[in-house]
């Protein structure tokens, strides 16, 4: 399995959020790149959505789209963005760590096989944990 992630966003925060995705996604995948979960998806995809204002907050509107045919999911999910913007460096990682927990939960539900996705779910929170955006399983 290997995560890949993007965002559409708005205002001063291009840097502070290259940075957290980037990490997010790298410990994540040095966890999960080798495993097979029996999922049937390609790629586990996420595209974060912050946006400064609230006009552009309502105009981007969050995505959830899987296609069993091409086992390509379309996810695109907000994240709070004062609570991004007035976080630190762990606590944004955070946020993003938990976009992807609800994508897992979203994924569930639209009727992927459920074991797979928690032994995908187990091994992202050890990673969640050894760096500290939780603090238990």
């Amino acid at each position: 399995m290997k995560l890949w992630m993007s965002a559409e966003y708005s205002g001063d925060i291009s840097d502070e959020l290259r940075i957290s995705q980037n990490f997010v996604e790298d410990e994540i995948n040095a966890k999960i790149a080798d495993k097979d979960y029996d999922i049937d998806l390609d790629k586990w995809r996420c595209i974060a959505i912050l946006m400064k204002d609230k006009v552009d907050q309502e105009r981007y509107c969050e995505v959830i789209k899987y296609s069993s045919k091409t086992k390509k999911m379309d996810f695109k999910l907000q994240i709070d963005y004062p609570e991004f913007v007035n976080g630190d460096a762990k606590r944004q990682q955070q946020l993003i760590y938990e976009m992807l927990m609800r994508s897992l939960d979203l994924l569930m539900e639209q009727g992927l096989e459920v074991a797979g996705i928690e032994s995908l779910r187990q091994d992202t929170q050890s990673v969640a944990l050894k760096n500290g955006w939780i603090t238990t399983h």
